[in-house]
């Protein structure tokens, strides 16, 4: 029984990633990719994304410090972090954080040097929310049985975001 309650309450976290828009279904292909050859793909995948994407959050976050309306280095400094990170984003479908660089982006482009340091601080919430939850997430699966799913049947229901 107490399984049953720990695979609903799986099953129930990682529904809420897609009914929060934090992940869209390029997460639902990752998962496809894991086997009995690969049990542990995703999570695999996610030990390369999280340090990846810290390494970006640290060169976008040197970059503003530097960053000038006048300097064009500085500016392509920034887009490079940026770029890499909205990468990193879309190879595990993180809905809200691919926003939320995209906004920063077009502040960017727009020349609007305060803006895009603004939104630094929204794009990296959003980041911290989405890795806790996932961190939690693959905290609990080893806990469920084998053989045990903790993918709920698609219903198609997944919210791909903006």
């Amino acid at each position: 029984m107490a399984g049953s309650s720990l695979q609903q309450q799986i099953a129930s976290m990682r529904q809420s990633f897609f009914d929060e828009g934090l992940l869209n279904e390029q997460f639902i292909e990752l998962e496809k990719l894991e086997d009995a050859s690969d049990p542990s793909f995703v999570k695999d995948f996610l030990n390369v994304f999280l340090p990846e994407s810290l390494k970006n959050f640290i060169g976008i976050e040197e970059s503003l410090l530097h960053l000038k309306a006048d300097e064009p280095l500085s500016i392509t400094e920034l887009e490079k972090f940026l770029r890499k990170l909205k990468g990193n984003c879309l190879g595990i479908g993180a809905t809200k954080v691919i926003i939320e660089v995209e906004k920063m982006r077009q502040c960017l482009e727009a020349g609007d040097i305060e803006g895009t340091k603004t939104r630094f601080p929204t794009m990296k919430q959003e980041y911290n929310i989405l890795k806790n939850k996932l961190d939690a997430y693959f905290e609990l699966l080893p806990h469920i049985e084998p053989g045990q799913s903790s993918n709920p049947p698609s219903k198609g229901s997944t919210s791909s975001g903006e």
